[in-house]
């Protein structure tokens, strides 16, 4: 497939498509006419889409490359979990740690967040209304840019649920989910403002939108370095996560063996595979993109095992994604907590060569605390990985275990291969037996255990705390203030149609 991400700044140029802020209704008829009449521009709407994923789920630049936000939902899935040391000035940080929020996070990055993902929410309504009535192009390619743009809309409609949705991680279908606008925001009308949707209601919209995707997208994946677009294959990997959050707490087999069948089918790809070369995470996953003679490095090999990410090299141009803060540890660090968590020789964890996963990072700023080199520069210049074989193997492993209320063997057998993967032979750690394992919750602890290590720092933690009904940092918070409250001005311009989440 022919790269087609023609510049940034034909993508943030794209704006013209759609409101950049909620309060504004999108551009004429005319406009839209234009765009979505022709297979070029219908797709280069579509780009524009993915990258408004990327500023809700890990940051982007606009067209001065500035960056359009501070706090991204990747963000929020580690703080507030002992993955994370927050530094004492990061007031909307320790906010988050500790639950508790005041006027300054509901009017910053509270509500940020959640008008970064209707922004984009409403990209993806403007292509599949657009090119429904406008577009005169192969009728296949029409399928498949609509099948994509919902693709987008259930991630970001799924972002936002393990975000604000009241007891959407812990089995409450009947509480608050989300507002759910499925067609282009015309402007704010408050005649027109809409009530939240249940949890179980924005659940089963999230999962028509991906079930719909399916068959529409392609079905063959791309090569690793192109897989910055969704095929069925990544539609799948989302379905087997969604099922996985929704059905944990509750223990809901039904949707627990969806987890574990959609996880299935996306190890059957071919071109979707696992290599256990031991130091592949810092030479293919996470490459180092480290600034170095006036240039960012463009590599040529991206590991087999990406499934859909965002990369920093797009085309012959460099793009800013990721987090400056994990690099400098400006505003937090990676924690001892985290760091104690790795097998001794583990190359996820911390070591002073370039092989490790967490390093002293910036070696100008906070030198005494340690970082992530997943985000490996203060430039932003990183591929964020969005999902990823590991995450697939994992969520299969521990759908299976509750499935079968067994140490299943084939579960065991992808606990072992991502356990042992980043030891150089010799030094690998032996293969866990069923023997290993008192009961199934024990096993199941340690796919947990595995998961963190695997992830961590990829949107995760956060939310695998809560649908498996463990604490995060601090102990003892109910469940319903383990979310974010929904922002006040929301409830407020809503005259409380939009209600609050419970406890706030």
């Amino acid at each position: 497939m022919k790269p087609i991400l023609l510049s940034i700044s034909l993508l943030t140029s794209l704006a013209i498509f759609s409101a950049c802020e909620l309060d504004y209704a999108p551009q004429n008829t005319m406009v839209d006419e234009t765009v979505y009449k022709d297979e070029k521009t219908s797709q280069a709407a579509l780009m524009g889409a993915y990258t408004r994923l990327c500023v809700l789920l890990a940051g982007a630049p606009n067209d001065q490359n500035n960056y359009t936000n501070s706090y991204f939902a990747f963000q929020l899935a580690d703080i507030g979990t002992e993955n994370i040391t927050v530094q004492n000035g990061a007031s909307s940080f320790l906010a988050m740690e500790k639950c508790e929020y005041t006027t300054d996070e509901h009017d910053g990055f509270i509500k940020d967040i959640y008008q970064y993902g209707y922004n984009a929410i409403d990209y993806a309504n403007n292509i599949i209304a657009g090119i429904n009535e406008f577009g005169q192009y192969d009728p296949k390619m029409m399928k498949q840019h609509i099948a994509e743009a919902k693709f987008l809309r259930a991630y970001e409609y799924f972002t936002l649920l393990c975000l604000y949705g009241d007891g959407a991680l812990v089995g409450e279908d009947n509480g608050l989910g989300l507002v759910m606008r499925l067609s282009p925001y015309d402007g704010y009308k408050p005649e027109d403002i809409q009530a939240r949707e249940t949890v179980g209601n924005t659940y089963a919209q999230i999962i028509k939108d991906l079930t719909e995707a399916v068959p529409d997208l392609p079905q063959t994946d791309y090569t690793p370095a192109l897989r910055y677009r969704a095929t069925a294959s990544v539609a799948k990997a989302l379905l087997s996560r969604v099922y996985l959050y929704k059905g944990t707490y509750t223990k809901n087999l039904t949707e627990l063996e969806q987890a574990a069948y959609y996880a299935g089918e996306v190890l059957k790809s071919p071109n979707i595979t696992f290599n256990d070369a031991y130091n592949d995470h810092r030479t293919n996953i996470f490459p180092s993109n480290v600034y170095e003679n006036s240039t960012y490095p463009d590599p040529t090999n991206y590991a087999t095992e990406l499934i859909f990410f965002q990369p920093s090299r797009i085309s012959t141009n460099v793009f800013p994604c990721g987090w400056t803060s994990v690099y400098s540890k400006t505003s937090f660090s990676t924690s001892d907590s985290l760091i104690n968590s790795y097998l001794p020789g583990d190359l996820r964890g911390y070591g002073e060569t370039n092989e490790y996963l967490i390093q002293q990072g910036s070696s100008t700023s906070n030198t005494n605390l340690k970082a992530s080199m997943k985000y490996d520069n203060g430039g932003c210049y990183c591929d964020v990985q969005y999902i990823r074989l590991s995450e697939i193997m994992l969520t299969r492993a521990e759908a299976l275990a509750y499935t079968t209320n067994s140490i299943d063997a084939e579960a065991l057998e992808l606990l072992n291969d991502i356990r042992r993967k980043p030891f150089p032979d010799g030094q690998k750690p032996a293969e866990l037996t069923a023997e290993d394992f008192p009961s199934v919750e024990a096993f199941v602890d340690s796919i947990l255990v595995e998961r963190n290590r695997e992830l961590a720092m990829e949107g995760h933690y956060r939310w695998d705390l809560i649908r498996t009904g463990r604490d995060l940092k601090v102990k003892g918070l109910p469940n319903n203030k383990k979310i974010l409250p929904i922002p006040e001005y929301e409830v407020q311009i809503s005259d409380g149609v939009i209600k609050q989440n419970t406890g706030f």
